[in-house]
C-alpha cells in the first residue's frame, strides 16, 4: 500500500491567501475563533454549573439562532463547551469576514483552486502539535463533557467531531462527520450514511478480517470542519480548507495509530473499528427533526486520547447548525457542478425548512426557454439527498420565502413548469424514503417546480419598483 504523507509546497499559482491572517487563523483554531467571537459580541458565557445531561442542550435550544454559547462549568467535566458556531449564518460570515451570501462562494473558489492545483498545499505531518500536548494515562471518555442531547437520545454523542481515516488501498487521508455514540469508557457505536466513503473502506477491511484506524477530532476549526463536509470530493478533500485559508493546516502524527490527526485540534481520540462487529447505536435526534432508530451498527475501539491542556469541547445541536452546514457546503458544491451544465445559475441555497439537505431554491438568468428546466435536472444530479428544488429569476430573492411564495404565485405554471422524478435515490434519514430490504439506500418522488418568468419575459412580468432614498437625509420622528 502506497503512503503519502503529506508536505506543504509553495506553489505561484495559490500563494495568495484567500483571506487575511487573522480571519485564517479564526478559521483554523476553535481557541481563536472563540476569542474572536467573544470580542465581537458573538458570544454568550453560561457561568452557572449545568449537566450535559439534556440541560445542556436544552439551553442551547433556547437560543438557537442567536448568538454561540459557551458552557464554562459542565458537571462531571473540567472542560468548558461551546456550541451554536453554525446556527447563525451572519455570525459565519463575520467569522469568514464576507457577507453569509459569499460564504459559499469562498468554499466554491476554494474548491476550484484545490482541484486546479491539487497537491500544492498538502498539510505537513508533525510530530507535536497543540492536540496532543496532553496524552491522557488511562482513556475514559466519561471524562469529556459529552452530551446527552434530546429526550430519547440513546446516549450521550460526539456529533461535530471529523473522523479521519486513510484510504485503505492508497493510504490517501478522508476526512467526514458522522454521529458516535459513547457505550463504554473506551467505545463507541456509529451510523455510516449509504454512499460514504467510509462505509467503503469498512467493506475492504472486513474482507481483510482487519481493523481500520481513524482518528477523531473535536475542535477543530471551521475551514477544515466545514471542508469535511462538502459531499462527494473523495479522498484527500482536506485540502480544501488549505485553499479556504491560503497555507497548509498542519496534521500530527497519532500515538497508537498510522492515521493523522489535526494539530490544532482540542481533543483527537484514536480508535480502531472493529471488523465484523456490530452493537446498538441511536436513538438520535436527527437533522430532520425526529429521531433515527435504534440498530445494530459499527463499533469503535478507543486506543488513546489527546488534548490541549486548556481544551474546549465542541458539540453542536441537530437543527439550524446541520442545516446550515449542509447548505453552505453543498450550495458550493452544487453551485460549482451546476454552472459547469448551465452556466445561467447565479446562485443556490438549501432551505432551513428543507432541513439543509432536501429543499432548494436556485437564481438563473434565463436568456432561454428552457433553462429554468435544465437547472433544476443538474441540481438534483449534483446532490442526491434533494427532494424539492424550486427555480427564481434575478429579481427575485432567493433566501426570501415570502419572494419565493410570491414567485410561486404569479410565475408558475403547473402545467408547464412542474417536473415529477419517481423512484429517485433518497437520504435514509428521511421518513418519507421507501428504504430497500438491504437497508442501504432507499427511493422517493423528486419535484421541481419552475418558478420563473416566461421566456421571451414582457412587460406582464415586470416587478414594481419604487425610487431608492436615502433616510438618514431626512428628519424622521418615530
Amino acid at each position: 500500500m502506497t503512503r503519502r504523507t503529506p508536505q506543504s509546497v509553495n506553489h505561484p499559482k495559490v500563494k495568495k491567501a484567500l483571506l487575511s491572517d487573522k480571519r485564517a487563523k479564526r478559521l483554523v483554531d476553535l481557541s481563536a475563533c472563540v476569542e474572536f467571537l467573544e470580542k465581537t459580541g458573538n458570544l454568550v458565557r453560561i457561568t452557572s454549573e449545568v449537566d450535559p445531561r439534556y440541560v445542556l442542550a436544552g439551553i442551547a435550544k433556547k437560543s438557537e439562532g442567536g448568538k454561540c454559547l459557551l458552557f464554562n462549568r459542565v458537571n462531571g467535566s473540567e472542560y468548558p463547551v461551546v456550541i451554536g458556531l453554525l446556527w447563525n449564518r451572519d455570525i459565519v460570515g463575520s467569522l469568514f469576514g464576507v457577507s453569509k451570501e459569499k460564504v459559499p462562494f469562498v468554499i466554491v473558489k476554494a474548491i476550484e483552486s484545490w482541484r486546479k492545483h491539487k497537491g500544492t498545499l498538502s498539510s505537513p505531518l508533525l510530530d507535536k502539535g497543540l492536540a496532543n500536548e496532553v496524552v491522557e494515562k488511562k482513556i475514559d471518555l466519561y471524562k469529556l463533557p459529552i452530551p446527552l442531547h434530546a429526550l430519547k437520545d440513546g446516549g450521550r454523542y460526539l456529533d461535530s467531531s471529523v473522523v479521519v481515516v486513510r484510504n485503505p488501498e492508497t493510504g490517501i487521508p478522508n476526512v467526514s462527520v458522522h454521529r458516535l455514540m459513547v457505550t463504554k469508557k473506551d467505545r463507541l457505536t456509529f451510523l455510516i450514511d449509504p454512499g460514504r466513503h467510509l462505509g467503503a473502506y469498512l467493506e475492504i477491511m472486513e474482507a481483510r478480517n482487519e481493523p481500520l484506524p481513524v482518528t477523531i477530532n473535536n475542535g477543530i476549526g471551521l475551514a477544515p470542519w466545514l471542508a469535511s463536509v462538502i459531499p462527494q470530493q473523495g479522498d484527500g478533500k482536506y485540502e480544501i480548507a488549505n485553499h479556504i485559508v491560503g497555507y497548509p493546516i498542519s496534521f500530527i502524527k497519532a500515538q497508537t495509530v498510522d492515521v493523522p490527526a489535526y494539530a490544532d485540534a482540542q481533543f483527537v481520540i484514536e480508535a480502531e473499528i472493529l471488523p465484523k462487529v456490530r452493537e446498538q447505536e441511536g436513538p438520535f435526534a436527527e437533522v430532520t427533526g425526529y429521531y433515527a432508530n435504534r440498530d445494530q451498527r459499527w463499533v469503535m475501539k478507543v486506543k488513546a486520547i489527546t488534548h490541549r491542556k486548556k481544551a474546549i469541547f465542541h458539540s453542536l445541536l441537530s437543527g439550524q447548525e446541520v442545516w446550515n452546514a449542509v447548505g453552505f457546503t453543498a450550495e458550493a458544491k452544487i453551485f460549482a457542478t451546476v454552472k459547469e451544465k448551465v452556466p445561467q445559475l447565479k446562485a443556490v441555497y438549501l432551505t432551513p425548512g428543507g432541513c439543509g439537505f432536501y429543499g432548494a431554491v436556485i437564481q438563473v438568468e434565463k436568456d432561454g426557454k428552457e433553462v429554468g428546466r435544465a437547472a433544476i435536472l443538474e441540481t438534483f444530479k449534483a446532490f442526491e439527498p434533494l427532494q424539492q428544488v424550486v427555480a427564481v429569476d434575478t429579481d427575485v430573492n432567493l433566501y426570501d420565502p415570502i419572494d419565493v411564495n410570491w414567485a410561486l404565485t404569479t410565475r408558475f405554471n403547473a402545467d408547464t413548469g412542474l417536473i415529477i422524478l419517481k423512484d429517485q435515490q433518497g437520504h435514509i434519514l428521511n421518513p418519507m424514503v421507501r428504504i430497500t430490504p438491504d437497508g442501504r439506500g432507499g427511493t422517493v418522488t423528486k419535484m421541481g417546480l419552475d418558478a420563473t418568468a416566461p421566456f421571451p419575459k414582457t412587460s406582464t412580468f415586470e416587478r414594481v419598483r419604487f425610487k431608492e432614498v436615502d433616510l438618514k437625509k431626512y428628519r424622521i420622528k418615530v
